[in-house]
């Protein structure tokens, strides 16, 4: 039965630091309700007297099909960096070009209408607040001020545009954000993540989000927020950031959803984004696969992969955040599930257009197999323990020898206090002690769950309870109750200390002996300022630093099960005698396991230390009776015309004879010669 720690899930992945501020734009958008049609005149449209310098080609119309409708040339009302549009059922097709001065145009961009599929779940609350109708994908300009449309199947009067300016290019106002520096690894995975301040989202958009503790699949997508090749990859490293706050504008103030429809973001160079507001570790529920939105995680790559391929650097921050993601909520990356959708058998970790009409995400689909294949490799254990925890090789260590399996999937709860129930079992299993049925204690019935735990470690006399008769199991556990109960385990003498063994600790405090016993073998804990804090509560991660200590004390780390020393005193008319008054006495040594000799060594020296390891056969869990008697050859009839009277042996701890070699105990035996003189 493995420890299960119940607890809070700590937050698990801290973004990048900051160590100064910029200045970030505040996003500003306008909406154009409609752009007039411009009628040719020889082959141009005009506005203000502006011809079009580049009418539109019409050569791919069929006989039958309405030749596009072209829009004057529009000055915008504010300098732009993207734009999306929405249209009436029966528009067909949007094509848009920008420029910047009115006189360089960019190519007739198609403007890809979203996929019924995006956004939130179907009947969900933040579905029925969306804007309905047809909307297009944000098409990313970088900059410009004038723009003209083609419209197929309506008329341009019959479109409206959203505007939007994320870069700062209206001399708006800023807002001061933290600078993020990269490089600085700050959880278990050593993924940096740019937070939602970084770059820039204003959270005075949208509304507040939902989450699940139910995860099981993760969608990939890419963000195609242009159809032009150029323009959606060719994005610089500045302006991704812009690229996310465009996005969230547009979802946000034109589409109606509660926040951007992403869980995380990666752009082309390999940066990850926080995408959706609610935390990184938490199972956001996002708007990026209608129908699959609730019980999954959606990470995009800003760019259009439908003709090429995504930059590998993209592809591995991608691939990192699929593992981290998968540890968080416990998900099998390379695996399948029926608990998505309908219920039909479906890989983990599936592109968009595995669950949606999409073709979404492109020519990333090709690579999730390695994806999947590669995110299992280089799944996270415990992502919520801070890879700079000094506690963190402790708990990995005690989670692969199947001492605990954490709080959760996946979760460890680090912070989280140890009740004392739960405490019994996690020492008794870190020991490899076996549980014994029942209970001594009135408030702890045989049948509860960490009985047989509480009751071994009480029949050993390495707890106890209250003077009432209670343990108090949910009572919380202390570090000074920590420190005595592993002192015990460890059977060190806890001997009143001659000094105070932390400045914080009185060597008369109830604890002090257990601590300064640990202290001694070089088992301490600190609290700060070199401090103890006994009366603190113990937490989930220092206790199994201290556990784990105890751990390999016992258990030895040369692996050794059992050792026994023998050793040997001269005592005439009960006088001790300096020894070697008796040269050379041997001593024959037994191990049993029950009844039935395991181990034999004969002719034994004084002083000499017989060590049992697992390679002789010692098990652990096993408990053995140790048998010594003396080599009665070796020891003469009589010293200085004194008889022997007897020989006696003496245990330390007294008369304790059966140890487990699971703990790495030393036995200490002591045989007395006694010889009596008064009888000659």
């Amino acid at each position: 039965m493995r420890l299960l720690l119940v607890g809070l899930l700590a937050a698990v992945i801290v973004p990048l630091q900051y160590t100064a501020t910029d200045a970030t734009p505040v996003t500003l958008s306008e909406t154009i309700e409609g752009v007039p049609a411009g009628p040719a005149v020889d082959g141009e449209v005009t506005l203000q007297g502006r011809p079009d310098p580049d009418p539109p080609a019409t050569d791919h119309l069929g006989a039958d099909d309405a030749a596009p409708v072209p829009s004057v040339i529009q000055d915008a009302p504010i300098a732009f960096s993207a734009l999306g549009a929405f249209a009436p059922d029966h528009v067909t097709g949007i094509s848009v070009r920008t420029s910047v001065d009115g006189q360089e145009w960019t190519a007739w961009e198609p403007m890809a209408f979203m996929d019924t599929d995006d956004g939130p779940d179907p009947g969900s609350a933040e579905e029925r607040a969306g804007a309905p109708g047809n909307h297009t994908e944000i098409v990313w300009v970088g900059e410009a001020n004038h723009l003209q449309l083609l419209v197929e199947g309506g008329s341009t009067q019959d479109v409206e545009l959203t505007v939007i300016d994320s870069m700062h290019l209206n001399d708006g106002p800023v807002q001061r954000v933290p600078r993020a520096t990269a490089g600085s690894p700050a959880d278990a995975s050593g993924l940096d993540i740019v937070s939602r301040a970084g770059w820039g989202a204003d959270e005075s958009l949208g509304r507040s989000t939902r989450t699940t503790s139910e995860v099981h699949m993760g969608v990939v997508h890419h963000t195609a927020h242009s159809s032009d090749n150029i323009r959606a990859n060719g994005y610089t490293r500045a302006e991704a950031p812009g690229l996310i706050r465009a996005m969230h504008r547009y979802h946000t103030e034109r589409l109606g959803w509660a926040d951007i429809g992403y869980n995380v973001l990666v752009d082309r160079y390999g940066t990850i984004y926080e995408g959706r507001k609610g935390g990184f570790s938490n199972g956001v529920i996002g708007a990026h696969a209608s129908g699959f939105n609730t019980g999954s995680f959606g990470v995009a790559v800003i760019g259009n992969f439908v003709d090429q391929q995504a930059p590998s650097a993209a592809i591995r921050s991608l691939t990192r955040v699929i593992a981290v993601k998968s540890a968080i909520h416990g998900i099998d990356p390379d695996s399948t599930t029926t608990r998505m959708g309908n219920g039909t058998l479906r890989p983990t970790i599936v592109g968009h257009r595995d669950v949606g009409r999409t073709a979404c995400p492109g020519r990333i689909h090709r690579l999730l197999p390695q994806i999947r294949s590669d995110a299992r490799a280089e799944a996270v254990r415990f992502p919520d323990v801070p890879a700079t925890s000094p506690h963190r090789s402790a708990i990995i260590e005690l989670a692969d020898a199947g001492v605990t399996s954490g709080c959760a999937v996946n979760q460890y709860c680090p912070q989280d206090t140890l009740p004392r129930a739960q405490a019994a079992t996690f020492v008794t299993q870190a020991l490899e002690l076996e549980p014994i049925p029942g209970s001594q204690f009135s408030d702890v019935p045989s049948t509860q769950t960490h009985a047989s735990s509480i009751n071994a470690l009480a029949q050993h006399g390495w707890l106890s309870g209250y003077p009432d008769g209670t343990y108090r199991p949910w009572q919380e556990l202390t570090r000074g109750q920590l420190a005595t109960v592993l002192a015990n385990s460890l059977e060190l003498p806890l001997d009143r200390p001659a000094t105070d063994p932390y400045p914080d600790v009185s060597r008369n405090a109830t604890h002090a002996p257990a601590i300064a016993a640990l202290a001694d073998i070089g088992i301490r804990g600190n609290c700060g300022s070199g401090r103890f804090c006994a009366d603190d509560l113990a937490l989930r991660d220092s206790t199994a630093s201290f556990v784990h200590m105890a751990r390999q004390a016992l258990m030895g780390e040369a692996g050794v099960g059992l050792s026994v020393t023998v050793h040997h005193v001269t005592e005439v008319d009960g006088a001790a005698t300096p020894s070697p008054v008796v040269p050379e006495p041997a001593f024959a040594v037994r191990v049993l396991d029950g009844w039935i000799t395991a181990f034999e060594e004969s002719r034994v020296a004084a002083g000499a230390q017989l060590s049992f390891t697992e390679e002789d056969g010692i098990e652990a869990g096993n408990f053995y009776r140790v048998s010594v008697e003396e080599d009665i050859a070796t020891i003469p009839a009589t010293v200085d015309g004194c008889s022997l009277d007897e020989v006696t042996f003496g245990f330390d701890p007294a008369q304790r004879v059966q140890v487990s070699s699971a703990f790495g105990t030393e036995v200490e035996v002591t045989a007395t010669a006694s010889y009596r003189c008064s009888a000659n």
